[in-house]
């Protein structure tokens, strides 16, 4: 009585080699999640896909469909070894690019929105002193027994400034 050996269990299979993962559990979610930021990350989605999902993504304003992005993008067939490749391509570009691809706005953005913040505070508060002056002077104009000097005094009168 000759016992034949077991046969060798696989290895856990990876998200891309199983039809689904469950993403009812914690584990296989975070394989799953990891795996499909991985392939965007890396660029190795296909363009097709990348449409497909950014319409289904638009058409589902309330909340993000995950599950189906992360099925969608893991039922792509793809080499491993290609994807670690550019994946360490991409974490290697991150990582001398400072963080993510598109940074918040510079010192030179910041310096030249304070420029055109000052031009435009001077440039209207010159028109607004032009503006009073004209006025004054056709105030002056049209009654020449006015007196500014009277406003002031009564000013002083009625709010008690003290000399």
């Amino acid at each position: 009585m000759s016992a034949t050996p077991p046969a060798p269990t696989p290895p856990n299979p990876r998200p891309s080699d199983s039809a689904a993962p469950d993403l009812g559990q914690p584990d296989d979610t975070l394989q799953a999640v990891g795996a499909v930021s991985l392939r965007l990350m890396a660029g190795a989605v296909p363009r097709r896909t990348l449409e497909q999902l950014k319409r289904t993504v638009q058409q589902s304003p309330a909340e993000y469909p995950w599950q189906v992005v992360t099925q969608a993008v893991l039922a792509e067939p793809i080499e491993p070894q290609r994807l670690v490749q550019q994946g360490l391509v991409a974490q290697r570009d991150w990582i001398l690019r400072g963080g993510r691809e598109t940074p918040g706005p510079g010192i030179a953005h910041h310096t030249k929105s304070f420029v055109a913040r000052v031009a435009a505070q001077l440039i209207f508060g010159a028109i607004y002193t032009v503006v009073i002056i004209v006025l004054l002077l056709l105030l002056k104009y049209k009654l020449p027994d006015f007196d500014i000097y009277r406003v002031l005094t009564w000013c002083q009168q009625t709010f008690g400034a003290k000399r």
